[in-house]
């Protein structure tokens, strides 16, 4: 299960890299113009689904019911719990997309009206064309949280990197004949890409199809129980991102920037560590948990852990102690001075106090979904986000944009504690002894690997160093007890 983690990592770095690739090339060939503000809030429109229907609530909640399911009435009664499921997001999706088309006019009108009327105009005609985008990634994140649920992960977190080329490739061989309009035809390419890539195997795991929905499914009227919750979480969320972005209006030149480049980067870690551990980890949990193997239950989750603090506490670090050579390295060019990299520097360290935080809570939060509760990580998100607000009130006197990156911090760290702890009072009683020690060598080879990397100069050297002495320092035990070391 762990290996599929780690080579998953490695198709989410990949994939990572090809979006920032797809963001400079886009930057290249079209700037920063009214064509790429009305490309970008059409976009942000057409994916707006996407969390609800197979990568989030949806996929999350499908997976212990189905598991449930098929112990409890066999394999075939699983096989018609997807088909209806897969039935009822096809014309879900069809539904919005029709529904998009016609009134793209009026939706983008309502969203971003602050445009003039000609980036108006062009957001409304790339919205009708990538309309479809919307059935092609509903039916493919919905199969690939399925797949994953067979164990295939590899194949449905390849398939943004396919996603990705095809933008790429648009925006290269047709970008300058016909403009910011190819960009809406890659993305209709790539959602198609991504969901032709999925049917062959998805139709041979459930070993053929069915167009049937069983309307008087049990199963059905429990997934809408659990979704609910999940959908005011996503929602709380998206209100927070706005309070945060009504905070950082009041800061100065730059703060705005800084926020969000320093965002780009302590998300890579997320990405890549916590959301693909927590993706091949949750079917299993969800089986463990479903046969009452509490012991497995309590494994998982403690190595799931301990790999997240092997990867990400290293991560951390850099962060904190290399944040304006790191940033100078990535972004110190052109008009980007040397304020601007102290600034978002700044704003990365105090990011990077949270960044564990941040990464264990998508673990912990499929851990509660796989007992069949979504209520309580909602509460707790809630509750985390009432804690960044009152905090991005207290500090942004004092700190400014260093305020608000260290009260995003201090709220993860908040929901992270409220998770753990009433996981341990309310189901399993997870043990501190492993973890602790786990950490305490962790952070020991990290310091290590700072020492011996912090007196170097030039930055991809001090981190190659860096990466050298804390991969040796662990390569014997790993070498030794493989996974057993976390």
């Amino acid at each position: 299960m762990f290996k599929s983690g780690f080579f998953m990592m490695i198709i989410t770095l990949v994939s990572r890299v090809l979006g920032l690739a797809r963001s400079v090339v886009i930057a290249y060939y079209f700037g920063a113009s009214a064509s790429t503000d009305a490309f970008f809030s059409a976009f942000k429109i057409s994916n707006f689904f996407r969390q609800l229907l197979g990568e989030g609530a949806l996929g999350t909640s499908f997976i212990p019911l189905y598991n449930e399911k098929v112990k409890v009435q066999g394999e075939e009664e699983g096989r018609n719990f997807i088909f209806s499921i897969m039935n009822i997001v096809f014309i879900f999706s069809i539904v919005v997309a029709i529904f998009t088309a016609i009134f793209s006019k009026e939706i983008i009108g309502f969203i971003v009206g602050g445009f003039s009327h000609e980036t108006q105009m062009i957001a409304s005609y790339l919205l009708r064309i990538m309309s479809s985008y919307f059935i092609f990634i509903a039916l493919a994140g919905m199969m690939g949280a399925i797949l994953n649920n067979f164990r295939c992960f590899a194949l449905p977190a390849s398939t943004s990197i396919f996603f990705n080329l095809a933008i790429l490739g648009s925006a290269i061989f047709f970008g300058r004949k016909y403009g910011i309009q190819a960009m809406a035809y890659g993305i209709l390419v790539g959602g198609a890409m991504q969901l032709l890539i999925l049917i062959p195997t998805f139709l041979k795991k459930v070993r053929g199809y069915k167009f049937k929905i069983i309307f008087k499914d049990e199963y059905l009227k429990k997934l809408l129980f659990l979704i609910l919750p999940m959908l005011v979480g996503i929602f709380a969320r998206q209100i927070n991102t706005m309070i945060d972005q009504f905070f950082a209006s009041y800061l100065q030149s730059g703060g705005v920037s800084a926020l969000e480049n320093a965002t780009r980067l302590y998300s890579l870690p997320i990405g890549v560590f916590g959301i693909s551990i927590s993706t091949v980890i949750y079917p299993t949990l969800s089986k463990k948990i479903v046969n009452n193997d509490l012991k497995a239950v309590e494994d998982n989750i403690l190595k799931g852990l301990n790999i997240l603090m092997f990867f990400v506490i290293p991560s951390m670090a850099v962060f904190c102690f290399y944040s304006k050579e790191v940033v100078s390295l990535l972004f110190g060019y052109g008009k980007f001075g040397e304020e601007a990299v102290n600034v978002t520097g700044s704003a990365l360290l105090f990011y990077s106090l949270g960044l564990y935080f941040y990464t264990a809570i998508h673990l912990l939060t499929r851990s509660f979904y796989g007992m069949k509760n979504s209520k309580d990580p909602v509460k707790f998100s809630v509750i985390s986000i009432i804690i960044n607000i009152v905090l991005n009130a207290l500090l942004i006197g004092p700190l400014k944009y260093r305020g608000l990156a260290l009260s995003t911090s201090i709220a993860a760290m908040c929901n992270f504690y409220l998770l753990f702890f009433y996981f341990r009072k309310k189901y399993i009683k997870l043990s501190f002894k492993p973890l602790v020690k786990f950490k305490t060598k962790v952070l020991i080879t990290t310091a290590i690997s700072i020492l011996g990397s912090f007196y170097i100069d030039n930055i991809i050297i001090k981190l190659g160093i860096f990466s050298l002495i804390y991969l040796s320092l662990w390569a014997y035990p790993i070498y030794k007890k493989k996974l057993e070391v976390f």
